[in-house]
């Protein structure tokens, strides 16, 4: 009896101590992990900032282009327009 209790105690002990070292093996396995998805999600950021201001200049420039004198005054005065909206190109 006195040695099933040794033993018992034995894996009891053994096991507590597998299991304190599987927590702290997956806890700094998951921090690294955490802090490599924290700093792609920082990346990933930046990029889609810059993008999106990309985007809203162009939409600027597309905004001013749609304006006709703007347009026209581009043209240097080669594109000359009448009464009909037409526009021709001088030579």
């Amino acid at each position: 009896m006195q040695r099933s209790f040794r033993l018992t105690r034995i894996l009891v002990s053994t096991l507590l101590a597998l299991s304190a070292v599987f927590y702290c093996v997956s806890k700094t396995c998951v921090n690294s992990w955490n802090i490599s998805l924290s700093m792609e999600e920082d990346q990933l950021s930046q990029e889609i900032a810059k993008k999106e201001q990309t985007v809203e200049e162009l939409q600027n420039e597309v905004n001013t282009l749609q304006e006709k004198g703007r347009l026209l005054g581009m043209l240097d005065n080669q594109v000359s327009d009448n009464e009909n909206n037409i526009y021709v190109m001088d030579d």
